[in-house]
C-alpha cells in the first residue's frame, strides 16, 4: 500500500486510533462501539436509534445490540413516546454520564498523542483541509 494515497492514510489513521480506544476502554467493561455511542449521546442525549446509527457511523443492527447491552449494565435508559411506542429516545443514566465523561477524557488523551509535535497553525491547517475532504466525500451520499 502506498502511504501517500489518501484512502490508505484515512484507513491507517482510523485503525490506529480505534485500536487504542478499544484497548483503553475494554478494560473498563465497554465493548467496541460503546465508547462511540457514549460520546455521541453525551452531546445528543435523547436522540433515537436511527440518529445514533447515523452519528456513530454504525449499522442499525450493531446499534441495537450495543444499546441492549448498555441498557442492561445501566449506562442508558429508553423512553418511549406515548403516541408511538416504536420510537424510543435514548438517554444516558448518571452512570452513563460518568462513563461518557471518562471516555471523552480517554479520547482527548489519544488525540493529544496524535497531535504531539504539531504546531497550532499546522493543526488548524490540517483540520481545515480535512473538513474540506469530508465535505467532498459527503457528496457521494447524495448519489444514492
Amino acid at each position: 500500500m502506498d502511504e501517500n494515497e489518501l484512502h490508505v492514510l484515512l484507513m491507517l489513521g482510523f485503525y490506529r486510533s480505534n485500536r487504542e480506544i478499544v484497548k483503553q476502554t475494554t478494560n473498563s467493561g465497554l465493548m467496541p462501539g460503546q465508547p462511540k455511542i457514549l460520546e455521541f449521546l453525551s452531546s445528543n442525549d435523547g436522540c433515537n436509534q436511527k440518529e445514533i446509527s447515523r452519528g456513530c457511523v454504525l449499522d442499525k443492527s450493531t446499534v441495537t445490540s450495543l444499546l441492549k447491552r448498555m441498557e442492561k449494565i445501566g449506562l442508558i435508559r429508553k423512553e418511549f413516546h406515548q403516541d408511538d411506542l416504536r420510537c424510543a429516545r435514548i438517554y444516558l443514566t448518571d452512570a452513563g454520564k460518568e462513563k461518557a465523561a471518562w471516555v471523552r477524557s480517554v479520547m482527548r488523551d489519544i488525540d493529544g498523542q496524535g497531535w504531539q509535535g504539531i504546531s497550532d497553525e499546522e493543526r488548524r491547517c490540517f483540520m481545515d483541509v480535512f473538513h474540506k475532504i469530508i465535505r467532498n466525500q459527503k457528496k457521494w451520499d447524495e448519489r444514492y
